[in-house]
């Protein structure tokens, strides 16, 4: 039987969760799936934060930290897995061309390449801050924090998180509540450990209501995180940050220059350079236009899914979150199934708004869930359930459990009542 050849660009959230879906569906025999991506884990990025500020973990656990977090692409029967970048998209010919000079060929394709960091152009913000995307870079946090912990028993550091979005919230938070259970162990002096989160608007997490920015704001303040809002980062050095002011929304002309030990930066996303090569209609933000169907606009068989894509006719953008990227998946297997067996494809339904879990250190949470805003315990249990419910939807159940098992045990050392 010849087998439909289904090549995934990017082996993230949404590429592997349409890989996985592929392996459990009636055409399982009938495709032949590869996934592209230069590196070989797909990465639970909602768990990075728990990696990078994990204070209290000893070295030894440095291992647990990558497995609980990264899943390996080539382990999986049924896909064969590739590792090289992309360079380019022959949509004639049928090929996905890679950067190592290969090419692979194509009946199907799927375009998951993702998004990676905008630093906006700030001034010395490649060269001395860090951002937290990878695996990677959350055991370079994680090294960078463990020096920070130990250089403030000779004078005050300063950690500073520029973006108040849900990474940054996120850090910030995870962060000063590690600070304060190693000053409630003695292995910190009181405040010898400050943590500065900052951002142009003039609260954390402006995508919650009114009522959990207020319940966010009196959290982080709990936990001894320093807010500066309505503050815009303009520069970065090796020992300090400049900041501006931000008065009804325009900035200062002042640069208030602050001392900082570590800056880690969570801006926001932009769309991989690749991205702007491709031969598709794109929306001026760069996002691929795809129909309603997540197909390109101009190939019926190329799929474009998470934060690459951008349904044109849709009634407004989709957030570039992995929830999208994980629900989109969905919509994408079920149509190349479709496909396969001549049938109809269905139709990606856009959400007016959708559920969100904002860990906010420790056992405390924050979000809304069926339109309801839920925090403190109750949430951060709610986030905990997320988490193993995307690991059961893309692993067999004994390799999901295990890992949800090891991933509670590993981050629960980082968590204080």
């Amino acid at each position: 039987m010849t087998q439909t050849r289904v090549v995934i660009v990017g082996g993230g959230f949404g590429g592997f969760s349409v890989a996985r879906r592929l392996l459990r569906s009636s055409v399982s025999h009938r495709v032949a799936i590869t996934i592209l991506d230069p590196s070989s884990a797909s990465v639970y990025t909602p768990w990075l934060y728990e990696v990078a500020s994990g204070g209290l973990l000893e070295d030894s656990l440095r291992g647990d930290l990558v497995r609980a977090t990264d899943i390996m692409i080539d382990q999986f029967s049924g896909i064969r897995f590739r590792k090289s970048a992309l360079q380019s998209v022959d949509p004639i010919v049928r090929n996905v061309v890679c950067t190592d000079g290969s090419a692979i060929p194509y009946d199907i394709c799927v375009i998951a390449v993702g998004s990676v960091s905008n630093d906006f152009g700030i001034s010395g913000a490649k060269q001395f801050a860090t951002d937290l995307k990878r695996t990677s870079d959350a055991l370079m946090i994680r090294t960078e924090l463990s020096n920070i912990m130990q250089s403030a028993s000779v004078k005050q550091q300063r950690i500073v998180i520029a973006g108040a979005g849900a990474n940054g919230t996120e850090f910030a938070a995870e962060c000063a509540a590690t600070v304060r259970a190693l000053e409630k162990r003695g292995a910190l002096n009181p405040r010898s450990v400050e943590v500065m989160l900052i951002d142009s608007g003039d609260e954390p997490l402006k995508m919650l209501s009114p009522f959990l920015r207020k319940k966010t704001q009196a959290r982080l303040r709990d936990l001894g995180v320093v807010l500066r809002m309505n503050t815009a980062l303009v520069n970065v050095a090796e020992h300090s940050v400049g900041l501006k002011h931000i008065v009804k929304g325009i900035p200062s002309e002042k640069i208030e220059t602050v001392s900082c030990d570590y800056c880690i930066t969570a801006l926001g996303v932009q769309m991989p350079e690749i991205v702007a090569s491709l031969p598709f209609e794109k929306h001026p933000k760069g996002r691929i236009f795809v129909d309603d169907a997540l197909r390109t606009l101009e190939y019926r068989d190329i799929f474009v899914l998470g934060d690459a894509a951008f349904v044109k006719e849709g009634k407004f953008p989709d957030p570039q979150t992995a929830q999208v990227a994980v629900e989109q998946s969905m919509t994408v297997a079920k149509n190349i199934v479709a496909m396969i067996t001549k049938r109809p494809v269905s139709m990606y339904r856009q959400h007016k708004t959708w559920d969100i879990l904002i860990a906010l250190g420790g056992k405390f949470a924050v979000g809304r869930a069926l339109g309801v805003p839920i925090w403190g315990y109750t949430a951060y249990i709610l986030r905990r359930f997320v988490d193993a419910r995307y690991f059961f939807s893309v692993l067999p159940w004994r390799n999901a459990f295990v890992r949800v098992v090891k991933g509670v045990a590993v981050y629960g050392k980082n968590e204080t009542p």
